[in-house]
């Protein structure tokens, strides 16, 4: 360590008179605090990527989205589906458009979205329709 100033000396020595921190086997630990702390970091907004900060205001015009949408990364981002949710701000990659972002939730099961070159009512929230067995 380099020393700054005469005060590190001080500092030093007061570190190296302190005795080894020491554990007693008989106590019993406590992680119920751990639990909340793993709970709180978590948090579905952090993992899905998204245009959109905390404290940013809503963009009001197509190009401003189309703006932000050229400014984000597409690590992480996920594919397209009418079977998942989306948010405003949220990041999406579509097979036939590519990368979207969330401008609007119109309802529960439908999202606007804008496109590098287009901007799109897209479903969400929606069950698939189940297989019918083909005939032979």
């Amino acid at each position: 360590m380099t020393k700054n100033k005469v005060e590190d000396d001080n500092l030093m020595e007061g570190f190296e008179d302190e005795s080894p921190m020491e554990y007693d086997q008989n106590e019993e630990l406590d992680f119920s605090s751990e639990e909340e702390l793993l709970l709180e970091e978590a948090d579905e907004e952090d993992i899905l990527p998204s245009v959109l900060y905390k404290g940013m205001s809503r963009p009001k015009t197509e190009d401003d989205w189309r703006q932000l949408l050229m400014e984000a990364s597409r690590e992480g981002v996920p594919s397209y589906s009418y079977g998942d949710s989306y948010e405003e701000g949220a990041l999406i990659l579509h097979d036939t458009f590519g990368l979207g972002v969330v401008s609007k939730v119109i309802s529960p099961r439908k999202v606007e979205v804008v496109f590098e070159d287009s901007r799109k009512l897209m479903a969400m929230n929606v069950t698939p329709p189940p297989e019918k067995a083909r005939a032979s």
